[in-house]
């Protein structure tokens, strides 16, 4: 649950003229789905151009009928062979390969420190093109960051949001949809239940409580993907081949099939957000010192923590430090959010780094 790879979105399409029946195909794959999803979490449809099917995989259910009434969140991810099993009866049931036109993968941390100040921390930080903060990004409450990339436009403030980076709290987003203050048969490792307060897991029923004595600190980093010429670059990592095109249903069902997907897809998202996010290395900034321009322009963030360091450009071009700006700010940064940094850095990069390469 916490730290594993997470698809929370998944869509399909195919061209509806490379559907030889549409009706009958959604007559089957309605059934299909009804399964283990409730309505509200997948959907079947057609326009004069395309057939979509959408779901979330984190809310499949073994059997819908028996999980009646019991709440649902989308917490944990359903087995590699089980959504094997869900890919493969789409494919018969649609008779044509598709292609994915929508992912969403995420993961759920639980840092020391509140999830919204990791949040008001890492606004204040650079990414690295082309990501940028995104306009819907929530600034007074603290509550997410949006990253997507600036569009190649002359209008700087147009935002690619077919694909981002978001970082958000999970407990008020399930606040927000529900009432229910806790989850049912959630069977969490030895580690987990190390993490979280004693009174918010039940280990003989595998209750856990979001909401309660103690709320659950759990902060949610998603990438989104839609559309072929984003989508690309996941098609890429998987195949390790540049001239795949299309990530499609065939594709997934061969990775899982191989026992890859989650490994590749994990390794995927890790890779980003070293990429574009979590890029500084920061053992490297910790024995940083500042001078007294910089130790000046700390303090006052410090105090008025809604200023944007960026308007100290013009202090340090009149004291002829014009081009120690960009390096003045990174240490700057540092010593006002390297904590906040540090912690996600070492659970979303480090810590993964080293589970991959078997290092203890």
């Amino acid at each position: 649950m916490f730290g594993n790879i997470l698809i929370d979105k998944l869509r399909f399409s195919v061209k509806r003229d490379e559907i030889c029946n549409p009706y009958n195909a959604q007559t089957k794959l309605n059934d299909i789905m009804s399964k283990h999803f409730r309505k509200n979490n997948y959907t079947v449809n057609f326009d004069k151009c395309y057939f979509r099917i959408t779901f979330t995989p984190t809310l499949y259910l073994d059997n819908v009928s028996e999980s009646e009434g019991k709440p649902i969140l989308n917490l944990e991810m359903m087995s590699e062979e089980k959504l094997l099993k869900l890919l493969r009866d789409i494919y018969t049931a649609l008779e044509e390969d598709a292609a994915v036109t929508w992912i969403d993968f995420t993961k759920n941390t639980l840092p020391t420190l509140p999830v919204f100040e990791h949040i008001k921390a890492l606004s204040k930080r650079q990414f690295k093109y082309p990501y940028r903060v995104n306009d819907c990004t929530s600034q007074g409450s603290n509550t997410s960051l949006i990253l997507s990339p600036v569009k190649r436009s002359k209008d700087i403030k147009s935002r690619n949001t077919n694909r981002q980076i978001c970082f958000y709290t999970k407990v008020d987003e399930v606040n927000n949809k529900t009432k229910v203050p806790f989850v049912d048969n959630v069977y969490l490792s030895d580690d987990e239940i190390a993490q979280i307060p004693e009174t918010n897991y039940e280990r003989a029923t595998g209750r856990l409580w979001l909401n309660g004595k103690n709320s659950l600190n759990i902060l949610r980093c998603e990438q989104r993907y839609k559309y072929t010429s984003n989508i690309q670059r996941i098609t890429r990592y998987l195949t390790g081949s540049k001239d795949e095109k299309q990530l499609t249903l065939s594709l997934l069902i061969e990775q899982l099939e191989e026992g890859n997907l989650y490994k590749k897809l994990d390794e995927f998202y890790t890779n980003e957000l070293s990429k574009y996010v979590f890029f500084d290395d920061i053992l490297q900034e910790k024995n940083v010192k500042l001078n007294k321009h910089e130790e000046m322009v700390k303090d006052i963030l410090v105090k008025y923590d809604d200023i944007d360091i960026k308007i100290f450009q013009h202090l340090f071009e009149e004291i002829e430090y014009k081009n120690q700006f960009k390096y003045s700010t990174k240490k700057v940064l540092y010593h006002i959010t390297g904590k906040y940094y540090e912690e996600l850095y070492n659970k979303f990069i480090y810590n993964q780094s080293n589970a991959a390469t078997g290092a203890g």
